[in-house]
């Protein structure tokens, strides 16, 4: 019951409580970004946005408790966890990583991160995906219209790696998103036609991930008619 009033739609919530009424492997993939602990809360991350014009928020000043890792396993059939390097504590070994990519071939001079680590529960090699994302410099230019998040992902990464470590199955699948943030997860499974679950308790990143969402559902409307 629970599951069909979550489902395609992004909740405002506490994700561990909702996680605590979820019956075991009821959902197929768990695509998520937790908090990594590093205070990026505040930071504009090449937004384009003055530091002061943030609101400093507490959500990223340590990481989630091992029973969100646990419930989230407990659920799930599979996971891939964005950051899994800061929650190796928490996760198991695993020889299947996501490399992220960052920069492909480019040569910047900069502070930010050239690669970031996804740890996934798959029984695969390691494998790297590029897909080049340094502040507004990025491989889809679209993709800046929608970013209010600091650790907002590209959609199309998303879309790429539910295409890649997903492949379609007879009755679809059921992802969910935990940390939802900014909403890429449902995005991305809206726009690939997989169901999903995302959880936010930030009532303003909630709000405007609603409208993206609901502006991605338009869109494909718009698409369908034509």
């Amino acid at each position: 019951m629970i599951l069909e009033k979550l489902k395609n739609k992004i909740t405002l919530g506490d994700s561990l409580e909702i996680l605590k009424q979820l019956p075991d492997k009821c959902i197929d993939l768990v695509l998520t970004d937790p908090p990594y602990g590093i205070s990026c809360d505040g930071g504009s991350y090449g937004l384009g946005i003055k530091p002061k014009e943030l609101s400093k928020k507490s959500w990223d000043d340590s990481i989630p408790e091992k029973i969100y890792f646990d419930e989230m396993e407990r659920v799930s059939k599979n996971q891939i966890i964005f950051g899994g390097n800061y929650f190796t504590e928490f996760l198991k070994p695993t020889k299947a990583w996501i490399v992220w990519d960052k920069i492909g071939n480019l040569q910047l001079q900069n502070n930010f991160s050239q690669c970031e680590l996804i740890w996934t529960s798959f029984k695969a090699v390691t494998k790297k995906i590029t897909f080049i994302q340094q502040g507004f410099i990025n491989d889809d230019k679209t993709e800046n219209k929608f970013r209010f998040h600091p650790t907002q992902k590209p959609l199309k990464l998303f879309e790429t790696i539910l295409r890649e470590c997903m492949p379609r199955v007879a009755g679809g699948l059921l992802v969910a998103d935990f940390f939802s943030g900014s909403g890429t997860t449902a995005v991305a499974c809206h726009n690939l036609g997989l169901d999903f679950i995302a959880v936010e308790k930030d009532e303003e990143y909630f709000k405007k991930s609603v409208e993206r969402l609901k502006e991605a559902q338009a869109q494909m409307r718009l698409f369908t008619e034509f």
